[in-house]
């Protein structure tokens, strides 16, 4: 017959168990906090400081903080969303206008990049923003979406899966083109094909 294990062993199981629970605890909130920590680590830099694809990283992190903080699911970027993002930024900042029109509408935009191709319901709704120096940043970006109760609601809304950021250098008002920076979150979500 086995012998009953004594008080010591027993606390030695327990420190075991303890040390490998801390442990396994500690390394998921690393592999969470890591990835997280580097996407958003631009957020407070000008639009002139940060190539696109920083800036963009930086827009979508953000906004996914956010949407975790409210208890939205986080949208994942969409190449397709991010090229008509860009196409609009671009012909805003190019064009001189300031506006969800003027070289379509943000479906007419997911469209022609092929976001709706083979999808048997979709939506999208659009945030834009542009400013000047500090408020050309990812950062200030995100937060005046969440002070403006239209832009809050689509970037908070749970119907949306994806996104897709367009982000340039200039400003659509044609002035000071080297200290500005222009934004477009385009968000969507498809069902089937």
């Amino acid at each position: 017959m086995g012998e009953e294990p004594g008080p010591e062993m027993v606390r030695r199981r327990i420190s075991r168990k303890f040390a490998c629970t801390f442990a396994l605890a500690l390394v998921g909130l690393l592999a969470a906090w890591v990835p997280s920590a580097l996407a958003c680590s631009s957020a407070r830099l000008s639009a002139a400081s940060l190539a696109t694809d920083q800036a963009r990283a930086a827009v979508v992190c953000l906004i996914n903080k956010k949407r975790t903080r409210n208890h939205v699911k986080p949208v994942r970027e969409h190449p397709l969303l991010d090229t008509a993002a860009q196409t609009h930024t671009d012909a805003m900042t190019s064009e001189n206008f300031f506006s969800h029109e003027g070289d379509g509408t943000p479906a007419s935009r997911a469209a022609n990049a092929g976001y709706m191709t083979g999808a048997r319901a979709w939506g999208v709704g659009e945030d834009l923003f542009w400013g000047m120096a500090a408020r050309s940043t990812p950062s200030a970006t995100v937060n005046a979406w969440m002070h403006s109760a239209e832009h809050r609601t689509i970037m908070l809304s749970r119907s949306f899966r994806q996104v897709g950021v367009g982000v340039d250098q200039g400003s659509p008002a044609g002035a000071d083109n080297t200290n500005s920076g222009t934004y477009t979150a385009l968000f969507g979500f498809r069902k089937g094909g």
